[in-house]
């Protein structure tokens, strides 16, 4: 249980740390692609050799599917509702709106949504095994801190003061870190096969994330390099996930 709420809280203050960097320093946008190429890499090694391995095991072939198909779908169509709405372009780049309370809300949202699958993810692999929280714990906490990062210049440039910045973050954390222990607490005693959908949903999701909005925003932002920064985040997260 310890765990649960230690490894909950650092995943998603992750995002208050990122944010806090973001308006202490000014980074350029190559080195922000960076880190969200390498968090990139992290998190396909933590999907594909950790959540849906382990969906598999629990559920078969058909838990496996259902569950990935699921959550691929389920983020993509409320990233594209947030999108109609105004919430963001990509998904380190909020949209400017006249209604800059509204849009925050928004804004909020669309990390919930991103937070939500990795969170889940993050107390489901804690209970089947520690080593592999380690990896979901690091893959999290590089996919969030450049989120952190990056999010500061736009929302202040829609008005929003630093104060209400770490409000935002602050609450979008709390939301992960709860949903990460009340995963670790209230999933042991399903069955198997419905683990094995969970495991495969959040797989899915994050996924569908990686390739909407968050490898395509590095490319754009880093260039040709990221591909290579990609590969290292994923060989060195399957080599530590061997090791562990």
């Amino acid at each position: 249980m310890n765990n649960a709420i230690i490894f909950g809280v650092l995943g998603g203050f992750s995002l208050v740390i990122g944010a806090f960097f973001g308006i202490r320093f000014n980074f350029k946008q190559k080195v922000i692609a960076g880190f969200m190429a390498f968090g990139s890499g992290v998190l396909i090694c933590a999907l594909t050799t950790g959540l849906m391995e382990e969906a598999f095991r629990y559920g078969g072939f058909d838990a496996a599917i259902i569950g990935f198909l699921a959550g691929g779908l389920v983020f993509v169509g409320g990233d594209y509702l947030l999108h109609l709405a105004g919430a963001r372009k990509h998904r380190h780049k909020p949209l400017v709106s006249s209604d800059k309370d509204s849009n925050g809300k928004l804004i909020t949202l669309g990390a919930i949504l991103d937070g939500v699958p990795e969170s889940i993810a993050l107390g489901i692999v804690l209970f089947v095994g520690q080593s592999g929280g380690v990896l979901m714990l690091a893959a999290i906490f590089l996919s969030n801190f450049p989120e952190g990062i990056s999010s500061v210049s736009g929302l202040l440039k829609e008005g929003f003061s630093k104060k209400k910045i770490y409000l935002i973050w602050t609450i979008v954390a709390m939301i992960s870190a709860i949903l990460t222990i009340a995963s670790y607490i209230f999933l042991h005693d399903l069955n198997p096969n419905i683990i094995g959908i969970l495991e495969s949903f959040a797989a899915g999701a994050i996924l569908a994330m990686l390739a909407d909005s968050m490898m395509p925003e590095a490319y754009e932002e880093g260039g040709f390099g990221i591909g290579l920064l990609t590969i290292v985040g994923f060989i060195i997260a399957f080599v530590l996930s061997r090791i562990s």
